[in-house]
């Protein structure tokens, strides 16, 4: 569609209904450039759960971003949504004819982005969890390429995107915008110390590699309020996983509009305040040790 036509919808249109018609169409020419192949098993050694959150600002495009998770070649046993208890009210239907057999809801105390990973790792503390955002478009062979890159050692967590942390003079930690940011090379690709997974891509959790605290609200809250991701790595650090960047460069393939509301506007203001008191309160994660195989949940 031209740029005057999505301007003229934009327009023309309640906002409710230009959204779901630009997105709507944005997920279709994706979905014929990126055809489903046939769904096979995951091969994990215990249950594979997909895992995300959203909030009423997402709603118009949830859908979609589940849609595109139900089509994976490798098919998960379960996908679960997190959302706040009082905003299903707001759910729209194209969400809703999606919940049950194939998207399981579950309502919960809000955690804002914390939701979609600290509730599943204690519903499913054996199962390998995938999280994802509530409004990226994920080809088929997102889901293969997080399995995969586990290989059969299961003690990494795979990610998608990923930055790499550096490290001054003195041997602390950078100011995030001095890290490498969405790393491609080869060294990312092995365990790495240094490899900060962003939830956007997509991260895969095998069972027992984040330490016992991260789902304690009273730290992640005082420590970490708006950086999940950052408390997901020093929690993996301390549990001493290792991280490893799979597959080709992720392109994020947001739909329009809903980026409006984003996170990372405010993040990329306060993640050095939220690293200095992470670094502070549990060390360095770059001299953290680290474990040799699988840790069990019970570690």
């Amino acid at each position: 569609m031209k740029a005057w036509a999505k301007q003229w919808i934009t327009a023309a249109l309640p906002r409710p209904v230009a959204v779901r018609l630009w997105s709507g169409r944005q997920y279709r020419r994706r979905s014929q450039d990126f055809p489903q192949g046939t769904p096979r098993a995951h091969g994990l050694p215990g249950e594979l759960v997909v895992s995300l959150t959203s909030y009423p600002p997402r709603y118009p495009t949830l859908h979609l971003t589940l849609l595109g998770l139900l089509r994976q070649d490798t098919a998960a046993d379960r996908i679960v949504l997190w959302l706040a208890r009082g905003d299903e009210a707001a759910l729209p239907k194209p969400v809703r004819r999606l919940l049950g057999e194939k998207v399981e809801l579950r309502l919960v105390e809000d955690l804002r982005s914390y939701k979609k990973l600290v509730f599943a790792l204690v519903e499913f503390p054996d199962a390998w969890v995938a999280t994802a955002d509530d409004d990226v478009f994920y080809t088929p062979d997102w889901l293969t390429w997080l399995v995969e890159g586990q290989g059969g050692e299961h003690d990494s967590i795979t990610c998608h995107r990923a930055h790499r942390l550096t490290q001054d003079a003195q041997g602390r930690i950078a100011p995030y915008r001095d890290w490498i940011w969405d790393l491609e090379d080869a060294e990312s690709r092995r365990p790495s110390v240094d490899v900060m997974p962003t939830g956007v891509g997509g991260i895969l959790y095998p069972p027992g590699a984040l330490h016992p605290d991260v789902a304690r609200r009273d730290l992640f809250e005082r420590y970490a309020p708006s950086a999940d991701d950052l408390w997901f790595y020093w929690c993996a650090r301390r549990a001493g996983t290792t991280y490893r960047k799979v597959g080709p460069p992720f392109v994020q393939m947001g739909w329009w509009s809903s980026q409006k509301v984003r996170l990372f506007d405010d993040n990329i203001v306060q993640n050095d305040a939220q690293i200095a008191m992470l670094a502070e309160q549990f060390g360095n994660p770059l001299a953290m040790p680290c474990r040799t195989g699988p840790a069990s949940a019970g570690d």
